[in-house]
């Protein structure tokens, strides 16, 4: 009796395939709309707690605090500029600061941004290498597990940066006098570090220096003559002590005019959070973003486009409910013969209930699959073919507990469109349908 409900049930959708596909194409776009919506929040939230890393305050150049937050923690606009090593180093040594991160920015590879920072960068977002070493000397640098899928690169490897942050590395902005070299490769973390190439501070002072310097090669070769020298140029001098020591610890060294793009600070106590904003503020050059508030107003900015895409989605879900409960209305009507003749020769009444809610169901069920899948596959799609997709980490790989909620939820939507067909059918005297005939 069931395959018999099933296959009638779905004799009558394809007797009328143009109707059907309507509907389910309705209601399939609307339950993709809510699952691109649900992936998206849900994405952000979690990739936003990974990459904000628990960071209190970013300190950079005058400018737009959201711009400084999605530039230092997110790595997805342009920095506002630098300040001076100098107010990094009292801010490092203020007594209400636990810890800092420096960050000098301003480079990439073939897309993906060079970070100049501190190996404390692993501790802040809980890292660990894969393979290899973190950098001992400078022009040597770690890659996120990202940049090695994307761009094939191991150990050893060397390459030139490109001045910029969305150059794609050609000839022409490469600092052909400050190659990098592969030390290590970082496990995968979930958070912006997957898709950043990592050195010393030092490295990127040493890229921006004069484009006249010598290569690696060419340096080593000096410095062994140098050994008989007596007397040497106090430029190479400092350009060797940059590339055989990296600049480790930025509290204690000497600035000489240095300049860092931005530092990310935690705080040690809450009581932080009233006075150096305040005090960073009032610093000439200088400003403080919190990024939990920048972060606020990022959503509060978006929240109109994901507002209104989820209105649509609901009208689309109503029409497609609507769809449902007038498509098996005409089949219940024009099948109320066959139907009559049916329940004549013993056919229960649940069965003449079961076949037009199994028809709400299998139209629903199928919007819903299809929907959701078309969402996950557009992400997939997406995150191969278009870098800001990518760099956010959104795949599409992933089902949330949320999408299973909407395709119950659709389930119902299409079960209750069938039930009003589904009485009035049951409730029709088969005999008085027979007597008049079709």
């Amino acid at each position: 009796m069931k395959k018999l409900i099933f296959k009638l049930t779905l004799a009558n959708m394809l007797h009328r395939p143009l109707s059907t596909f309507l509907t389910i194409a309705t209601l399939a776009a609307a339950v993709a709309l809510m699952s691109l919506l649900i992936q998206i929040k849900a994405h952000s939230t979690y990739r936003l707690k990974q990459d904000i890393a628990d960071v209190d305050l970013v300190v950079g150049a005058k400018g737009s605090p959201l711009q400084l937050v999605l530039s230092s923690l997110l790595h997805i606009d342009i920095p506002t500029g630098n300040i001076p090593l100098t107010d990094a180093q009292t801010i490092m040594k203020h007594p209400h600061v636990s810890e800092t991160l420096p960050l000098a920015l301003g480079d990439s590879f073939r897309r993906f941004r060079v970070v100049g920072t501190t190996p404390n960068i692993m501790k802040f977002y809980n890292a660990r290498l894969a393979s290899g070493e973190i950098w001992h000397e400078a022009q040597q640098v770690v890659i996120g597990s990202s940049v090695h899928k994307a761009l094939k690169m191991n150990l050893g490897q060397k390459f030139y940066s490109s001045h910029g942050l969305s150059s794609s590395g050609t000839n022409e902005a490469q600092h052909q006098h400050a190659p990098y070299e592969v030390t290590g490769i970082l496990e995968p973390t979930d958070s912006i570090l997957d898709r950043l190439i990592l050195t010393s501070v030092d490295s990127i002072w040493l890229a921006h220096g004069e484009e006249a310097h010598d290569t690696l090669e060419e340096h080593s070769e000096h410095e062994e003559h140098e050994e008989h020298e007596e007397h040497e140029d106090e430029a190479h001098h400092h350009e060797k002590d940059i590339r055989s020591r990296p600049v480790t610890d930025l509290q204690s060294i000497d600035t000489e005019e240095r300049e860092i793009t931005a530092l990310l600070v935690r705080y040690k106590s809450p009581i932080a959070a009233v006075h150096m904003p305040r005090m960073v503020n009032s610093t000439p050059g200088l400003q403080a973003a919190a990024p939990a508030i920048e972060i606020t107003r990022l959503f509060d900015l978006t929240a109109g486009i994901s507002e209104t895409i989820q209105a649509v989605a609901i009208i689309l879900a109503v029409i497609g409910g609507m769809s449902i409960f007038v498509t098996v209305s005409h089949s219940s009507a024009a099948g109320l013969y066959d139907m009559a003749l049916m329940r004549a020769v013993g056919a229960s009444t649940t069965f003449t209930i079961s076949q037009r809610l199994l028809e709400g169901l299998l139209i629903a069920i199928t919007s819903a699959v299809i929907g959701v899948s078309l969402a996950h596959l557009l992400l997939l799609v997406l995150h191969e073919t278009y870098a800001p997709v990518a760099v956010f980490g959104l795949t599409g790989m992933r089902l949330y507990s949320t999408e299973l909620g909407l395709i119950i939820g659709v389930v119902l939507i299409g079960a209750a469109a069938s039930l009003w067909p589904a009485l009035n059918a049951y409730r029709v005297d088969p005999s008085i349908l027979l007597k008049r005939g079709r």
